[in-house]
């Protein structure tokens, strides 16, 4: 009796493991961010940010930081667009921690003196799968330099 108990538990956890799994693919992915560079590309070897994101995970609203460490060639000059090389993000909250990479080819374009216009593409690889789209203004003055931007 006991036994198949034992067994009937291990088979409903593991269809919940499984369940869970699948509920995680094709994960969409949609807010607000806000934040700061806390370490330029030339001195960390990637840009480095920090910033709140507000928005939704799937079909829930969720509150949680983000972390992203980007790639890109020199800083543009006008009017130019200069490449997004790569890099990689992830987004905490209390309930869970998406991650993933950012795709090689968006943009950095400059604005004026202090203001850069990003556009990258965005890997979701942890906690589900699929792709976002981030874009933002990126602010060198006054410092420290700030982003503001939305995915979708």
């Amino acid at each position: 009796m006991r036994r198949n108990v034992l067994r009937s538990g291990i088979l409903a956890l593991a269809l919940l493991a499984s369940a869970s799994v699948s509920a995680d693919s094709q994960l969409s992915l949609s807010g607000l961010v806000s934040g700061v560079e806390l370490c330029e590309q030339a001195v960390c070897g990637s840009a480095i940010f920090v910033a709140g994101f507000a928005g939704e995970i799937g079909d829930r609203p969720a509150v949680g930081l983000a972390v992203g460490g980007i790639i890109h060639e020199d800083l543009p000059v006008a009017p130019g667009c200069v490449n997004l090389l790569g890099g990689s993000w992830s987004i905490r909250t209390l309930r869970r921690t998406i991650a993933g990479d950012v795709a090689a080819g968006g943009d950095l374009c400059y604005v004026d003196g202090t203001k850069y216009f990003v556009r990258m593409g965005m890997h979701i690889t942890e906690g589900g799968s699929g792709d976002a789209t981030f874009t933002a203004i990126l602010d060198h003055g006054p410092f420290p330099p700030t982003i503001k931007g939305v995915i979708r």
